[in-house]
């Protein structure tokens, strides 16, 4: 990297550094581009060399900070999304949910922002690195995983979807106030959940059925 990338990459880490602050001191809305500006210490006009509005930077930000979360859950479980190994998918993305909302809750104010702010949309463009440090959206990355697991799976997006709602709708109360049990409570109903989301999107699909005449009979 040249000196003058570095410097852009710095002034671009300022900048998203002030955002999250302000965001989460005064509200996206009670936050101007001037005030990102003078925290990050740069001049207004380098604002839009990086983005088109603190709205485009809010969705910068999100997809950075939710990245950089899924890289840890991804090197901490070291998944690799190219090979499944021994592990059912279920296991697979419990243990990404596991180390995720530990982290959520070490920094309360990253889940609070995120929850907040996080689209579907958005969230199909986050990216992770794969076993091979190459960069793609986590979105391909999960489509992968479950062609690796060989499971199939009649509506994976709805799945995915579904799997996010449940963890952040149920997660936000729990970490952010303690209610109406403590994280470590819940993540056995949690995960019991999200297995039975798996099950019965497996189900639906023919390979499925097959499955579940299997475990039957067995």
């Amino acid at each position: 990297m040249s000196k003058l990338d570095e410097k852009k990459k710095k002034k671009r880490e300022a900048l998203f550094t002030a955002a999250f602050h302000l965001f989460n001191t005064k509200g996206i809305r009670q936050t101007s581009i001037s005030d990102i500006a003078q925290e990050a210490s740069v001049a207004k006009g380098t604002f839009y060399l990086y983005f088109k509005d603190k709205f485009d930077l809010r969705d910068k930000l999100i997809a950075e900070k939710a990245s950089q979360i899924l890289m840890q859950a991804a090197d901490e479980t070291r998944l690799d999304i190219n090979r499944m190994d021994n592990k059912s998918l279920e296991d697979e993305i419990i243990e990404l949910v596991d180390v995720i909302l530990d982290r959520m809750e070490r920094e309360p104010q990253l889940l609070r922002f995120i929850t907040k702010n996080l689209s579907w949309g958005a969230f199909r463009h986050i990216s992770i690195e794969d076993g091979e440090r190459e960069s793609m959206p986590f979105y391909d990355g999960y489509h992968r995983m479950i062609a690796n697991s060989g499971r199939k799976i009649k509506n994976p997006d709805l799945m995915l979807f579904m799997i996010v709602e449940l963890v952040s709708g149920c997660c936000y109360q729990v970490i952010l106030h303690g209610q109406p049990v403590s994280l470590a409570d819940l993540k056995g109903p949690l995960y019991q959940a999200i297995r039975g989301i798996i099950r019965d999107q497996e189900e639906a699909g023919e390979a499925g059925v097959e499955n579940k005449k299997i475990r039957v009979a067995g």
